[in-house]
């Protein structure tokens, strides 16, 4: 159990050098912001407890540097046991350093759902995104261990601060950090047994699921930048020699270094820049295999699919998933053969269809954002992070 208490291990304050997983390298105070500051950009619908300071943080993680935003309570008498710490998992921004949230307000915005409400709020941006080298996306191992990280960073920025902590911790996230919170879930008891997560939930989240997947690169569409992103990051993650997988590869890459979903000041988003015309991005033989299954020289995809599936894991804390019945991105019946899968294998699955639900008004969002399920989620969590010991 970690103390409240500051104390003089190396890692109890930021170190530009250090290489412990969760080691805390560089903190940037980036402004206290009173709740009454922050109830001027809320919708009408949501409602806060308090204000909070916005820190950017950098933090290590299994051989990696990434960034995190947290947000820390501005409260006039901290809870007797300390804060609870939430790691809130974002959703696909894009491959490039473009594409950080962290010292945005999309960041303060993500960790501020659980900081203006009395936790500790941490969103990170997974690495390579605003760090060096190449962002795994959707590669399960890096993005539980980089979740699992931001928890154990923002404990030390806590006590670099004198926050008082209660060593208990939740991870929630969106479509990708769906993905990353639940391959958190699979790595916890193994990767970082030490932190007492008490609860991880998701909404609408990736499973990668290979048979999912290849139904979707039978067809033309906006869906097309995520499968770009993904053979590109797998392709860059774990090393390609095989054969050809795009018509124009030094255009594909310079489009995943430079643009996100969103035009950040290039004129170029990734759904301009992909397109929708699957023969346009991917070469024929690539587009073969992946729509058959009979992968042949592309067989490593194969292997990478099964890597990075979310399945049934040893279970460690409660699970809930949220998902819309109206999502186009994650469509429910992704969701739905998730958790029965899950339940199959003997796990406990709190499942949650919302009527009218799309990809991106259920939970899990911005603090600013009034979501279909944003209070009865956060009480969920805030539940069993204060629930007594067993």
């Amino acid at each position: 159990m970690d103390s409240d208490v500051p104390d003089s291990r190396p890692s109890a304050n930021p170190d530009a050098s250090c290489i412990n997983d969760g080691c805390l390298r560089a903190a940037t105070w980036l402004g206290d912001f009173a709740r009454d500051f922050l109830a001027f950009e809320l919708d009408d619908d949501v409602t806060i407890d308090n204000g909070y300071a916005v820190w950017a943080i950098r933090y290590w993680t299994d051989g990696r540097e990434s960034l995190a935003t947290v947000t820390l309570p501005l409260v006039d008498r901290p809870p007797a046991d300390g804060f609870h710490i939430v790691a809130n998992n974002h959703g696909t921004t894009g491959l490039s350093d473009a594409c950080a949230l962290t010292g945005t307000p999309a960041g303060a915005g993500l960790a501020g759902l659980f900081g203006a409400r009395g936790m500790i709020g941490v969103a990170s941006d997974y690495p390579g995104i605003g760090t060096e080298g190449a962002h795994p996306y959707l590669v399960a191992e890096s993005e539980a261990r980089a979740a699992l990280d931001s928890l154990r960073a923002a404990r030390i920025l806590a006590r670099f601060t004198r926050t008082p902590v209660s060593a208990r911790y939740a991870l929630v996230g969106l479509s990708q950090g769906g993905h990353a919170t639940l391959a958190a879930a699979k790595e916890h008891s193994l990767y970082a047994p030490e932190l007492d997560v008490r609860a991880f939930a998701v909404t609408a989240p990736a499973t990668m699921w290979e048979e999912s997947w290849r139904v979707g690169i039978d067809a033309d569409g906006p869906h097309l930048p995520y499968y770009a992103m993904v053979a590109w990051a797998w392709t860059q993650h774990y090393g390609w020699t095989g054969p050809p997988i795009w018509v124009s590869p030094t255009e594909i890459d310079t489009l995943m270094e430079s643009a996100c979903l969103w035009d950040v000041g290039t004129g170029v988003t990734l759904f301009d820049g992909v397109g929708t015309e699957r023969e346009a991005v991917f070469t024929p033989a690539f587009l073969e295999a992946f729509r058959s299954g009979v992968w042949g020289e592309y067989n490593a995809f194969e292997g990478w699919f099964r890597l990075n599936r979310i399945g049934p894991y040893t279970q460690t804390a409660p699970l809930r998933i949220y998902q819309g019945d109206a999502d186009l991105v994650v469509p429910e019946a992704s969701s739905r053969l998730l958790v029965e899968s899950l339940r199959a294998a003997g796990q406990s699955v709190e499942y949650v269809v919302v009527e009218g639900g799309t990809h991106v008004n259920v939970a899990f969002g911005f603090v600013s954002q009034a979501e279909l399920r944003t209070e009865e989620s956060i009480a969920w969590i805030q539940e069993r992070l204060d629930a007594p010991e067993e």
